[in-house]
């Protein structure tokens, strides 16, 4: 859908007037790609690679060719599992050992799989450091987001003949974007984007904190924003 919604607006936006005054004005985009996670579990091991799906809406109000601040709520869900240097055993309670226990239930981390979905509603400013460098009539832009949201993560783990889902949390995300786009007419712009998340709080796999620190969200993909700007 979001290929072929992009096919429609860039062929819209060849037809319009070449007009190249960007620099104020309000606009809003979706955006959509791949997730990733990182905590005790992570999407990429040595051994696999899990690839994750996310979208999102965004908007915001374009104060000069410089400067921006953007409203955005994004989904996304992936898949984590255990790395090699961790050859440990987790009971259903939640408690990490290096070998099963007895009258316990559980399974070691290589057998067990944690799907992770989460829900991003956040604030972020974009400054277009390309902007400082080149002619305002550009359509090119490299930008850089800093941001601040507000995270929600719900997780299941998974093995042979089992399943728990955990309860649902909520984290404070800090983080940003980088991003490299291009502004194919006055209204239509494109961005190829990468993003990170660090979630404070508890761990959002629900494995046992143990050496490996990090608890956190990182993504990329593409946006499609339509700016709304008079057309003189």
């Amino acid at each position: 859908m979001l290929l072929a919604m992009l096919a429609a607006w860039v062929q819209t936006a060849f037809a319009q007037t070449d007009s190249r005054d960007y620099e104020r004005g309000w606009y809003a985009g979706l955006s959509g790609g791949t997730s990733f996670g990182q905590a005790t579990f992570r999407s990429i091991t040595e051994s696999k690679t899990n690839v994750g799906a996310q979208f999102g809406v965004f908007g915001g109000y374009q104060l000069s060719r410089l400067f921006s601040v953007e409203a955005l709520a994004t989904m996304g869900w992936q898949k984590q599992t255990s790395l090699d240097c961790c050859p440990y055993w987790l009971s259903t309670d939640g408690e990490r050992t290096f070998a099963p226990v007895l009258d316990r239930q559980g399974h070691y981390y290589r057998d067990l799989e944690a799907k992770t979905q989460w829900m991003r509603f956040g604030l972020q400013t974009n400054f277009d450091v390309l902007s400082l460098l080149t002619k305002p009539t550009t359509r090119w832009s490299v930008t850089l987001s800093p941001q601040v949201s507000a995270v929600t993560t719900r997780t299941k783990h998974l093995a042979t003949g089992y399943e728990q889902e955990f309860d649902r949390q909520w984290h404070l995300g800090l983080g940003g974007q980088a991003a490299v786009g291009y502004r194919v007419s006055k209204s239509v712009g494109l961005q190829l984007y990468g993003g990170i998340t660090c979630l404070t709080g508890s761990r959002f796999d629900n494995i046992p904190e143990h050496c490996h620190k990090s608890n956190l969200l990182w993504e990329g993909g593409l946006k499609l924003s339509y700016h709304f700007t008079n057309t003189k």
